[in-house]
């Protein structure tokens, strides 16, 4: 626990950290602020708010920053409005791999599915569904601004210098790092667990068919827990913010119609259609997951203790096995690095297994991820960089991203004053 100090930073963080989730208007929710045809919730900032306290682990924050935070989420809805404006469209393809980038830098940030769905107060699915929807505006104003500002906000070094003089000391420490490499095996669902996993489905949707309440069935199996305590209701949705397979199924029911068991990489779907009005629908559903046998968990470890074993003989490098071997497209073609990462970004097996461990010393296999997508991993510690005050000489270019943004956040602001000249803005605080 640690008080919050208001300055640029604290500020620059909850703008990196917000994700843009926001809820739906709830009855006597208060409009906060009208932005052209949009509004502003009070249910809004109060989310983002409560998001960053669960976050950082804090209990009071400033009435300052709060201001901040609507200031921010008051920029960005300004920015959308001149994208309509100026009829910026984003394709649907463009949205879906922002949407796979943002749910796998969440999952890199907490480890697990379950951490980010205890940080989000909803379930993964329902996270996928409502940031869809509020990426495509995000999406529109950073087009916007690509726009207005083509090359990029860039600062020079005498600028970089300028900035680190003038606030080296509001400036976060550098975290603790460490620098690694990787291995990677992904487990992968097996013809025996898909077959258990349908098995069950269909034992569950011939309950519902002979009369069993589908609610209390969700309530009972759905392993999508969040949704599972509201009878299985994913509430309403458009096209374009389920996978394909969940969509096509949901969208070629009737109400009331309940689907046979269909397959996605969650795992199969027993989906009800409760409502549907044009293009959009309102579904529940039950979620079973696919089973994980021992057996295939068994082969891929032995498989990585063996390798290891011949990496500490010189049968093969560390590095040559990751191109070999590895299942992380990413760091495969870099001979397995990873880079430098900081302890939070940490998977706490990972951690644990670092903690005691020198420069180029190897783990041995270690299971990362929750218990629906893991992995097994062999790790290789490079270094150790210990926390420490940023100073130019080791940490530049961490610097410089901090000036670049607080050069582009400064140029954003004056060009949203211009832009406001013609956006209807009523702040109604």
């Amino acid at each position: 626990m640690y008080k919050l100090r208001i300055n640029l930073f604290s500020v620059i963080l909850i703008i990196l950290l917000f994700s843009g989730i926001s809820y739906s208007q709830k009855e006597g929710d208060r409009i906060i602020a009208i932005v052209g045809n949009d509004v502003m919730l009070e249910s809004d900032l109060q989310y983002q708010i409560q998001l960053y306290m669960r976050q950082n682990q804090i209990t009071q924050v400033n009435p300052a920053l709060i201001q901040q935070v609507f200031q921010q989420m008051l920029n960005e809805k300004i920015l959308v409005a001149k994208a309509d404006q100026d009829s910026i469209e984003i394709k649907p393809e463009e949205i879906s791999k922002e949407l796979d980038y943002r749910l796998k830098s969440l999952l890199e940030q907490f480890g697990t599915e379950e951490r980010i769905e205890q940080v989000y107060g909803m379930s993964v699915g329902k996270i996928r569904l409502v940031l869809k929807e509020d990426l495509q505006k995000k999406m529109k104003a950073d087009k916007l601004k690509r726009k207005k500002f083509p090359g990029g906000i860039k600062v020079s070094d005498k600028e970089v210098r300028e900035f680190y003089n003038q606030y080296k000391d509001s400036l976060p420490k550098a975290r603790e790092e460490y620098e690694l490499y990787n291995i990677s095996v992904i487990r992968k669902v097996t013809d025996d667990e898909k077959n258990l996993a349908r098995e069950k489905a269909q034992l569950i949707l011939d309950s519902i068919l002979k009369g069993a309440d589908f609610s209390e069935m969700a309530k009972r199996h759905s392993i999508d827990f969040q949704s599972a305590k509201d009878g299985g209701n994913l509430g309403n949705a458009r096209r374009g913010m389920f996978v394909t397979a969940f969509e096509d199924m949901a969208f070629s029911l009737k109400p009331g119609e309940i689907s046979t068991p269909v397959e996605t990489e969650f795992g199969y779907h027993i989906i009800k259609l409760n409502e549907k009005n044009n293009d959009q629908i309102n579904v529940s559903h039950i979620l079973i997951g696919f089973p994980k046998l021992e057996s295939n968990d068994l082969q891929t470890i032995s498989f990585l203790k063996e390798l290891r074993r011949d990496i500490e003989e010189n049968k093969i490098t560390f590095e040559e096995a990751a191109k070999k071997y590895s299942q992380d497209p990413e760091t495969a073609s870099k001979d397995g690095y990873l880079g430098f990462v900081t302890v939070e970004r940490l998977d706490s097996n990972l951690y644990v297994a670092l903690k005691d461990m020198k420069p180029d010393e190897i783990t041995g296999p270690i299971k990362i991820g929750d218990d629906r997508n893991y992995s097994y991993e062999l790790i290789k510690l490079k270094s150790i960089n210990p926390e420490h005050k940023l100073t130019l000489e080791t940490d530049y270019e961490k610097v410089k991203r901090f000036a670049e943004y607080f050069k582009e956040t400064r140029e954003v602001e004056k060009w949203i004053e211009e832009i406001k000249e013609n956006i209807f803005v009523e702040i109604k605080l």
